[in-house]
């Protein structure tokens, strides 16, 4: 493991840090409170430059470790379902790549020099799988989204296969965190009923996509 490789990763390794703590122990952890970074991103809407701001702040913020959930749910409140779908998924894609091209360069060679020798075939195998293995974990709500975007660009993953299956994975828990955004803001202003309406089939979509990837390996096994 060479000199470079070290300083590089100790690059990566103290950006995230650093925004992580800042962004929690600092006057910086004010603005990534849900109400505050609603209000200030509600602003946007009012300028036509408004959702080209939107996607750049969120993918930038997914570089900082910002929640893409919270992002998300921000974007449906603001847009609405069908621009604030579109604009997430820019956005989150945006986030993804940025995050992974950055783990990429700075961490990928130093994780390479300790995998060698130890747990170098787990890596191969999730690289010659990776468009199924990224499907399969973006489909899945809990997973961490910052977390995969970093792992991934740890991984030997190629990057083609992370960027096509982090599109069409996020797709689905995209517009329905979208939807659910939606509906839960139309149910504080007033449209309450049709609001828990939206909302019980936004959880339910939910639910039926986290369990997607259990019932496709039952499904392919029997």
């Amino acid at each position: 493991m060479n000199k470079k490789s070290i300083i590089k990763f100790s690059i990566f390794i103290g950006t995230i840090g650093g925004a992580f703590f800042a962004l929690r122990y600092t006057f910086l952890s004010q603005y990534i409170q849900k109400d505050k970074l609603l209000g200030l991103l509600e602003q946007l809407r009012e300028h036509w430059w408004g959702p080209v701001a939107f996607i750049l702040i969120y993918g930038i913020g997914c570089v900082f470790a910002i929640p893409g959930s919270l992002l998300t749910l921000i974007g449906g409140a603001i847009f609405g379902v069908i621009w604030g779908t579109v604009y997430n998924i820019l956005a989150s894609n945006l986030g993804a790549t940025l995050a992974f091209l950055m783990a990429r360069y700075f961490g990928r060679d130093f994780v390479a020099g300790l995998m060698k020798g130890r747990i170098e075939s787990f890596d191969e195998k999730v690289a010659s799988h990776g468009f199924r293995f990224i499907f399969t974990l973006r489909l899945i709500p809990l997973i961490p989204f910052n977390a995969l975007n970093f792992g991934a660009g740890l991984s030997r993953i190629k990057y083609r296969d992370y960027v096509l299956g982090s599109v069409l994975g996020m797709l689905p828990g995209t517009f329905i965190y979208t939807y659910f955004a939606d509906a839960l803001l139309k149910g504080a202003t007033g449209a309450r009923k049709k609001a828990w309406i939206n909302l019980i089939i936004a959880s339910s979509l939910l639910i039926v996509i986290s369990l997607a990837p259990t019932l496709y390996k039952r499904f392919k096994k029997s």
